[in-house]
């Protein structure tokens, strides 16, 4: 292990200032930070948090950090752990750099490194599916907001308590039929797993709900201009845009759509739609705007309560994958205290029994969290979601609407 007191190249210290935040229980992985003896003691429990801070996911990364510390301080100040005394959660954060090899890297040295008795983490379906293979192979358990149907495939350690992305689908093309009678849909997705995995349940299960869809067209991630495949999405004849895509490349979409003209409805899913950052970017354009999320901060009473605490902190309000990785952090505690142990396997088999439906690890849609064998929460289900005065409210399906749908 490196002497702690060495001082390193410019880029990386900034980055090991930033990220190494040892007071609260908090700590960075990787080469760029020592882990001090004191905490590998029996008093803590190290979980791992598997986030991009940097690169081009970095805005929901941070946004993540953010909520996974709130929720280890929520439960180390209800008592910690308390079948195992009292032992205080310590989150061990790595920053996956938006890079999938570097994710690949971080998720060995995590769980090499630390011995973390679970993990939450990564968010983007590329990164995550990385990041679950090492789980996998160290039999560490690891719980994602990721929504690729690959994610559970052959995995008996990945636990994903939220909907899927062929749920994602059937939500956005029901909610289709709230703006017309006749849905002509044009679909336009990034080329990778999120967006595949999304868009081809969109195409699968159109003919079903009598969605048409009149344009299917992917694009390479990272765009720099919308225009020409605004074009397209104008020459389709749609009267709804699906739009499949993170934050960057959804704000120039949104804003193609705005300078040429194109009245068109839309629902942006979920990805960077459903983030404080997109109305920061595009302001009243957001306004009225549909999507889909796993999670939203107006669910329930705790979300309320968590997004109060979050919003008071930050100064916004907390976001889909924010917010459901606090659910997250109570369902790996609820597991550590039915385990009463650290063992990475005894965790997982505990995880894998969970079955609640109250408290802050039941803050869902639908409010119960149960595990099928393949890992997935068997209560999971979307909330549509739509931009009002500048926050994010919680319309649809009818049981699960906390305020009327808007209509233009």
């Amino acid at each position: 292990m490196e002497n702690s007191q060495r001082r390193l190249p410019p880029r990386q210290q900034r980055r090991r200032d930033f990220l190494v935040k040892t007071a609260g229980g908090v700590v960075a992985a990787g080469a760029l930070s020592a882990l001090p003896a004191r905490l590998g003691a029996a008093e803590s429990i190290n979980i791992g948090a598997l986030y991009p801070v940097t690169g081009s996911f970095a805005q929901i990364g941070q946004g993540c950090v953010n909520a996974a510390k709130l929720a280890v301080q929520m439960v180390n100040d209800a008592g910690g752990i308390k079948s195992l005394g009292g032992a205080k959660l310590n989150l061990i954060i790595s920053d996956l750099q938006s890079d999938t090899t570097v994710t690949r890297t971080e998720t060995d040295r995590l769980i090499s490194g630390y011995k973390p008795a679970a993990i939450h983490g990564c968010f983007a379906s590329a990164l995550t599916l990385i990041a679950s293979e090492v789980a996998e192979r160290a039999k560490v358990p690891l719980l994602t907001g990721s929504s690729s149907d690959q994610l559970n495939k052959g995995r008996h350690y990945t636990f994903t308590p939220f909907s899927r992305a062929s749920q994602f689908a059937l939500a956005q093309l029901q909610m289709s039929k709230l703006v017309s009678d006749k849905p002509k849909v044009a679909v336009v997705f990034e080329n990778t797993a999120f967006g595949t995995s999304t868009s081809n349940g969109l195409r699968e299960q159109a003919p079903g709900e009598g969605v048409e869809i009149v344009l299917f067209e992917p694009y390479s991630a990272g765009l720099t201009d919308a225009g020409p495949l605004i074009n397209k999405v104008k020459a389709s004849g749609a009267n709804m845009l699906f739009p499949v895509s993170y934050l960057n490349d959804l704000i120039l979409i949104i804003r193609a759509i705005k300078q040429g003209g194109l009245q068109i409805a839309i629902n942006g899913g979920s990805g960077g739609f459903v983030i404080p950052d997109f109305y920061k970017n595009v302001g009243n354009a957001a306004e009225g705007l549909l999507g889909v999320a796993h999670w939203n901060h107006d669910i329930n009473g705790d979300a309320q309560k968590v997004n109060a605490a979050y919003q008071k902190q930050y100064g916004e309000f907390l976001f889909e994958y924010a917010g459901g990785l606090v659910a997250q952090t109570f369902m790996i505690a609820d597991a550590l205290e039915q385990a009463a142990s650290t063992d990475p396997q005894k965790v997982r088999d505990a995880i894998a029994a969970l079955d609640v439906s109250q408290g802050y690890a039941a803050m869902c849609p639908g409010g119960r969290v149960k595990f099928g064998p393949d890992g997935k929460n068997i209560y999971a289900h979307p909330v549509g979601v739509q931009w009002q005065h500048g926050d994010l409210a919680t319309v649809f399906p009818k049981d699960d609407a906390r305020v009327p749908l808007l209509k233009s």
